[in-house]
């Protein structure tokens, strides 16, 4: 059930998280309940844009993942007289914030509508919840640019002709996982950007990391569990009532000769010259793009991180679905691969580069970010915004050992300051710069990731990363994960 229209009720109260009411049309007379975590805001009709109405709405937002997509969602949009003062404390909003109202030549707003992100759920979101939702407040202005994405290309062509605008300002609603950041952010202009851009993200991606690691102080209590609060509700309640923050963001470059590798649908054409029988059943044509630098917001890895992100998706692995992450994961671990490269670190107010003893790596990655999804921590001490950038790295450690440091990872980041009796340890620090040097024969072992896109880098090559001091990006967040002031 999905319901767009306002429903009348009365007698709304709350008790133990639970809000109750009944419904003003119903014979029955029954009471119906939701949970206040589900709630998205408390609309106060007398300080909305008209001003000619009294009364609230309350929003929430329900899902049932066991469900149709069709059915997924269930919007809660109550009208009533009414609303109990723990409700209104917590909820209340008085209108469409400033940020999501398009005013010509002075700020533009855009929702961009994902179709490819995570199990490909945004369009079913956009119609039967934000946009209903967004109606619910102010009437949605056909000034609002909304972009349904036709292929993967969608998003950074979207970012390319940003500078065509006159508007000083510009909102960017994605219903997208981090992917859609991603493009967004090496789509446009770095050089100047003459626009103010303010991303909003609902995240309906597969890990989600971005959104979850901003979000992290609001679905985590104080003694470390994982609350059951949906990231849709929080990016919701975001979207309406947030604040905009820098984003931080790293620069990652590579030398001459390297190379974006992607699969993608292939053409007719390819896949009758193709020699790769799993790439020719799948439809799939292996894609390589010249490239020189890339801007990221979540990770930078070499070793295992990267090989698995790569070799999920060849067409070997694709025709598995889901299954072929665990199925990557469980092949690389069986061949404990030390990957041969030299890796030199420069630490925040210093100078000097260091080199981490040995060539064999298993592990090194570098984020701003705490968590690659809610449930893995790989850098504990990231706090939302802080924009420091932190590695973690291991040697040669072997399968066994590898598997044990990840699913520490997954309980609450307790891989870090893990150490063994021969000396190998997990090594996790600030930095400020990183460079890997690829010493591998095997262009296997060449990958790097950033933020998902694989970049082959040739023998010898070497990839860099720093931290972007001005990212010329906003993101929308809340309130109560901006960094404390002294």
């Amino acid at each position: 059930m999905t319901s767009a229209g306002l429903t009348n009720v009365t007698d709304v109260s709350v008790l133990d998280g639970v809000i109750s009411w009944k419904d003003s049309s119903s014979k029955n007379n029954n009471t119906n309940q939701v949970k206040s975590q589900n709630v998205i805001f408390v609309l106060d009709r007398s300080q909305a844009s008209s001003g000619d109405k009294a009364g609230y709405i309350i929003s929430a937002l329900v899902e049932d993942s066991e469900k149709s997509p069709e059915e997924r969602f269930q919007l809660l949009l109550l009208a009533t007289d009414s609303v109990p003062d723990e409700l209104l404390q917590k909820f209340r909003i008085g209108g469409l914030p400033v940020y999501l109202k398009p005013v010509e030549g002075k700020q533009d707003v855009d929702v961009i509508v994902s179709t490819k992100s995570g199990v490909g759920l945004s369009q079913q979101f956009w119609q039967t919840v934000l946009q209903p939702l967004w109606s619910s407040v102010d009437e949605l202005s056909s000034e609002v640019n909304v972009l349904i994405t036709q292929d993967e290309h969608s998003v950074r062509n979207f970012a390319q002709s940003l500078g065509s605008s006159t508007s000083k300002s510009r909102t960017v609603v994605l219903l997208s996982g981090d992917g859609g950041v991603v493009d967004l952010i090496n789509g446009g202009s770095h050089d100047a950007p003459h626009q103010q851009l303010l991303l909003a993200v609902l995240p309906l991606g597969t890990g989600n990391a971005l959104f979850s690691s901003l979000h992290k102080p609001l679905w985590i209590a104080e003694d470390g569990k994982i609350e059951d609060i949906s990231s849709l509700v929080l990016g919701l309640r975001t979207l309406f009532n947030g604040v905009s923050a820098n984003l931080p963001l790293f620069h990652a470059s590579f030398p001459p000769g390297s190379r974006i590798v992607k699969f993608k649908p292939a053409t007719k054409e390819q896949e009758t010259s193709s020699d790769d029988s799993a790439a020719t059943a799948l439809h799939l044509a292996k894609e390589e793009i010249q490239v020189s630098h890339l801007y990221g917001a979540v990770v930078a890895s070499y070793g295992f991180h990267s090989s698995l992100i790569y070799e999920s998706d060849t067409p070997e692995y694709r025709v598995h679905g889901d299954k072929r992450f665990g199925m990557v994961a469980q092949e690389l671990l069986r061949e404990s691969h030390a990957y041969n490269a030299q890796v030199d670190i420069r630490h925040p107010s210093s100078s000097e580069w260091e080199t981490i003893p040995g060539n064999e790596h298993t592990y090194v990655l570098i984020t701003p970010l705490s968590n690659m999804e809610r449930t893995f921590t790989i850098s504990p001490a990231s706090k939302p915004l802080d924009g420091k950038l932190r590695l973690v790295q291991f040697g040669n450690i072997g399968g066994e050992r590898t598997m044990d440091a990840m699913m520490k990872a997954y309980d609450g980041g307790k891989h870090v300051g893990l150490k063994w009796d021969d000396g190998h340890e997990v090594r996790y620090e600030e930095v400020d710069e990183l460079r890997v040097t690829i010493l591998e024969e095997d262009e296997r072992w060449h990958k790097v990731c950033i933020d998902g896109t694989i970049v082959d880098i040739p023998k010898g090559g070497q990839l860099s990363v720093r931290k972007e001091e001005e990212s010329g990006f906003q993101i929308l967040v809340d309130t109560r994960v901006l960094p404390k002031t002294s």
